[in-house]
């Protein structure tokens, strides 16, 4: 009897619909380990763009999506974005923590920045590091790609969360992380009104 071939990742990706949780399930989900943790969260197109129609990420997100973010900045110590981001989207800043924004200009919309004491701007991600890796213990970044991969490539991430759009979300982390390290497809959550996937992925832990 010819046996199926499948995925090892699949047995280890625990599935649900996201809208059964509640707000405190999902922090559960979405828990913060003990210790120092850098995370990624994005939203992606089908083709991995970060941008919709309108040139921003709103038109590809939803309330499921927003309230899942929103879980995720709740605990968050520290928010890093791109300027680009700011400049395109706005000021959105965490709950609680401050919001740390890549830009070498620090030319930034000031003017209608809610708490720009909590906001610091940084030339280059060493910079982030430096100041943040002996402080900050969640550290979440929200950039775009280039912000992403820069964050990726000379820190790391411990953790990757992406909302996926479209019915056949890909099962493999997109082409602009492939240099930051491996990791392993942990849990999905779905939302069918509005075709979307919310993936979470850790850092593969090598055995010896």
């Amino acid at each position: 009897m010819a046996h199926e071939t499948t995925d090892p990742r699949e047995d280890r990706s625990i599935k649900m619909e996201s809208s059964s949780l509640t707000d405190e399930q999902l922090s559960q989900h979405y828990a913060w380990p003990h210790g120092r943790s850098v995370r990624l969260n994005m939203v992606l197109s089908s083709s991995d763009e970060t941008r919709g129609a309108d040139s921003t990420s709103h038109t590809l997100t939803s309330v499921e999506d927003r309230r899942i973010l929103k879980v995720l900045r709740s605990d968050a110590d520290v928010v890093i974005v791109g300027a680009e981001s700011v400049r395109h989207e706005g000021w959105f800043l965490p709950p609680r923590g401050r919001l740390a924004v890549l830009s070498r200009s620090g030319e930034l919309p000031w003017d209608s920045c809610p708490d720009p004491a909590r906001v610091t701007t940084y030339p280059s991600v060493q910079a982030i590091v430096h100041s943040l890796m002996h402080e900050d213990q969640h550290i979440l970044c929200e950039g775009g790609v280039t912000t992403a991969q820069l964050v990726g490539q000379q820190w790391g991430f411990d953790h990757i969360a992406l909302t996926r759009v479209g019915t056949h979300p890909s099962r493999e982390l997109p082409e602009f992380l492939s240099d930051c390290g491996d990791f392993e497809l942990q849990a999905t959550l779905s939302e069918q009104n509005t075709e979307m996937t919310f993936q979470y992925w850790r850092r593969a832990v090598e055995h010896q």
